[in-house]
């Protein structure tokens, strides 16, 4: 290699960090300018001597290698390595394509930005080409993988089949441009794994620092589940945001930092003798929502029950399924909706001081099964002695209430509600006409259900999906007397654990 060459090489190396310097893309710049140096660096050292002459053109093909689709309507710019001030703008087409004409000859930068790209937490695509004198170039912008975006992020926690959450923390109102000085968010799902031809049922929590700029990233969150997730900081804590993961294992959420106060309030509904003297606690703050709950076809609900999980608060739709939440915490919330015949749905919502926050909730009819008749065998058999095994284990720790197969022959419950009508301190409320009795434990909160250690996701339908045959054993724990194995750290209340089976 000549010492001109390396003179030029050196150039250019000087060159891109003043592209850097430039900002062309003022968000993720640092990513872009790795990409580009990486990228350069490994082209043959021959390419990088251009020799000057008339200009050239390139077209721009795109495509979004998760969705095999092409990047549409995303906007480009082409920079100049040797002349920052070079800049050319495209936006792709409908095929995600675009040329762009008469470019002086030499080394060039191309970045890319898209909506999908800020969905993946990707920010911009940078591509360094060169434009041979009087020819064409073809460059090519990808989104990467998957795989590689999730390795890229995580690093050593990328495991296969799982990917990564991320977003920004912010508050509910801000007293500057800059992001929360401190803080937390908390992960939990359900981890199933098969072991020894077994599935194993996990609860998985996580917690992970938020940065200096307001972010945090999640990872090992299996696709297609159902997350929690929860923001702490110091100027005030979100409350609990339940959703589904993404199919693509990627997956942007923000998260808003509110206030809440604990209000004491009279029970809803009557008491047993033992809980005369409880109050339920209720979450209070300067937020609120209102709403329309409807059907999927556009025809409202009345008398669907709305509620803000967590707080204690909840309300009625009237007759043209419209409904309002006064006096709500503040942050990110999840809004429960449920309506009988129908599935029930969850919605994020951000609320603010002053302000009630607008939401049209669409219910679909729920699915419903045909009653499976199960014969037990030898294996079934084994399962039920381990299930039962370890439910006497529990039992003998004196922490709970349990009821075994010979406590349920006596019982003979109507339905599996029945069953808690004996244990102090579990209400069971009846909420409208021909519905599911909901189960509440001292405080008015709602304890966590596991059915054969499956999470459920609340209490109102347990009647129609547990068969009161086909319940083996109960196990009832008040709040901080719960196994780790069936603790939900968000709740703060008790938890009932359901084994379903044959009783002999």
């Amino acid at each position: 290699m000549t010492y001109r060459t390396n003179a030029l090489f050196a150039i250019m190396v000087a060159c891109l960090s003043t592209l850097g310097a430039a900002r062309v893309h003022a968000q993720n710049n640092a990513q872009a300018n790795a990409q580009v140096n990486a990228q350069v660096n490994a082209q043959p050292q021959t390419q990088k001597s251009v020799t000057p002459g008339r200009p050239g053109r390139v077209d721009i093909t795109s495509v979004d290698s998760i969705t095999r689709l092409p990047l549409a309507g995303a906007s480009v710019r082409l920079v100049s390595v040797l002349d920052t001030t070079r800049v050319h703008d495209a936006t792709l087409d409908a095929r995600g394509r675009a040329r762009v004409d008469n470019l002086p000859a030499g080394p060039w930068v191309l970045s890319a930005r898209h909506a999908r790209l800020d969905t993946l937490g990707v920010g911009s695509v940078a591509v360094p080409f060169t434009v041979r004198a009087g020819r064409g170039v073809n460059v090519r912008a990808s989104v990467p993988s998957v795989s590689t975006l999730v390795t890229r992020v995580c690093g050593s926690a990328a495991t296969p089949g799982t990917g990564f959450l991320f977003g920004t923390v912010r508050r509910a109102v801000p007293t500057s441009d800059l992001p929360p000085s401190a803080g937390q968010v908390t992960a939990q799902w359900l981890d199933l794994r098969i072991a020894a031809g077994q599935v194993e049922r996990t609860i998985v929590t996580t917690d992970v620092p938020v940065g200096d700029d307001g972010r945090y990233v999640v990872c090992g969150v299996p696709t297609e589940t159902i997350v929690r997730l929860r923001a702490v900081g110091t100027e005030g804590a979100s409350g609990v945001a339940t959703f589904t993961s993404s199919a693509t294992a990627i997956a942007p959420r923000d998260l808003v930092l509110g206030r809440a106060e604990a209000v004491a309030a009279a029970p809803s509904g009557p008491q047993a003798p033992e809980d005369s003297g409880v109050v339920d606690i209720v979450l209070r703050g300067e937020g609120g929502v209102r709403g329309t709950v409807q059907t999927a076809g556009g025809r409202p609900l009345a008398n669907a029950i709305v509620g803000l999980g967590a707080t204690g608060l909840e309300t009625r739709t009237d007759s043209v399924g419209r409904f309002v939440l006064a006096s709500t915490p503040t942050g990110t919330w999840t809004l429960d909706v449920r309506a009988l015949g129908y599935a029930p749905q969850q919605q994020l919502v951000d609320l603010v001081p002053g302000d009630t926050v607008a939401h049209v909730v669409a219910l679909v009819p729920a699915l419903v099964m045909d009653t499976v008749r199960v014969r037990a065998n030898a294996v079934a058999r084994s399962a039920r002695g381990r299930i039962l095994s370890a439910f006497e284990e529990r039992q003998r720790t004196g922490l709970g209430r349990f009821f075994g197969p010979g406590d349920l022959e006596e019982m003979r419950p109507l339905r599996f509600t029945d069953v808690l009508r004996a244990v102090p301190g579990v209400r069971l409320e009846v909420r409208g006409r021909m519905t599911d009795r909901v189960i509440m434990m001292r405080g008015r909160c709602v304890p966590t259900v596991f059915v054969d250690r499956m999470r459920m996701p609340g209490t109102e339908a347990l009647d129609s999906f547990i068969p009161p045959d086909n319940v083996a054993a109960v196990e009832v724990y008040q709040s901080g007397f719960v196994p780790a194995e069936f603790q939900d750290i968000f709740s703060g209340c008790g938890s009932i654990v359901v084994w379903t089976g044959p009783r002999r």
